[in-house]
């Protein structure tokens, strides 16, 4: 799977269902990171308490 995270609000996003309605979109690129790794997503959620998106159903 496919995520965008967006550092400047600190969410994660599933690229496959991201739109206008999750706000990334008004992030800076350079603060904006697109991973497969599960581990590494788990890891901001639980170590750095970064939230997924409602929006995308990550």
């Amino acid at each position: 799977m496919n995520y965008l995270i967006d550092h400047e609000t600190e969410s994660i996003h599933r690229t496959t269902f991201a739109g206008d309605q999750c706000g990334f979109h008004n992030s800076s690129m350079d603060k904006r990171e697109f991973t497969q790794s599960l581990s590494y997503v788990e890891k901001l959620l639980t170590e750095h308490h970064y939230k997924k998106c409602v929006f995308c159903g990550s």
